[in-house]
């Protein structure tokens, strides 16, 4: 069966927004609205998982959150494979998420040489939900990407991964409002702190996150190549 790709993605639309991306300081990102392609975009938010005790919740003295994954293999790696748990619609987009394909695209809009999604989570925050702002610096060729599902934020609402001039929430540069079919692009490295202020509403702040970076057979992740040990790497 020949997968039809290009009903999640138009990537023509996105050209300045590419110029954008590698023009950005203090680390390289972008936040784009409507990236998803409608029709897509709407049944996968119709089947996000519904909150329930499946959830994995992190509460600790830096973050609240609640957290469901792909399949992975041992070594907690995200596997190319269907997940009966999750919808059609989901089963199809990480296809797409795991192709080379979108791997090429990713590639071409931000000029990093990602090959491989590293890994996958769904994250949804509720209120009195946050994380205080962090760098993680895994490496330089270490790509995250949120997408988010949820209707209803407006100017000045807490919940979005925000972007700051260190890890300090006084010094926000950027943080998203418009949740509902938006994505934000973030290069990692040793000025991409992020965090996401404490959700006060009685809300679900649907989103998910894929981190992507090279890999090989031989020498395996890009990021382990440099570092000696991996830090946790999904966010709220």
């Amino acid at each position: 069966m020949t997968e039809k790709f290009s009903e999640f993605i138009d990537w023509k639309k996105y050209v300045h927004e590419s110029e954008k991306f590698k023009n950005s300081s203090p680390t390289k990102w972008v936040f784009i609205e409507n990236f998803l392609e409608k029709e897509m975009y709407d049944e996968l938010k119709r089947t996000y998982p519904k909150f329930d005790s499946s959830w994995e919740m992190e509460d600790s003295y830096d973050k609240l959150s609640y957290r469901k994954y792909w399949k992975m293999d041992e070594k907690k790696i995200v596997m190319n494979e269907n997940d009966d748990r999750y919808s059609k619609s989901w089963n199809n987009f990480m296809r797409y998420a795991c192709s080379k394909e979108f791997c090429q695209k990713l590639f071409e809009f931000t000029g990093v040489p990602v090959t491989n999604l590293k890994h996958f989570g769904f994250m949804l925050a509720k209120k009195n939900g946050f994380q205080l702002p962090h760098i993680h610096n895994v490496s330089d060729k270490t790509l995250m990407v949120f997408f988010y599902f949820s209707e209803g934020w407006s100017k000045d609402d807490p919940g979005a991964t925000y972007l700051s001039d260190g890890i300090d929430e006084k010094k926000i540069i950027f943080e998203p409002y418009n949740l509902d079919n938006s994505t934000l692009f973030v290069l990692d490295g040793p000025h991409a702190a992020h965090g996401v202020r404490k959700i006060s509403k009685d809300v679900e702040r649907k989103a998910i996150q894929l981190t992507y970076e090279p890999y090989s057979d031989v020498d395996g992740w890009y990021g382990k190549m440099e570092k000696n040990e991996m830090p946790e790497l999904l966010d709220l």
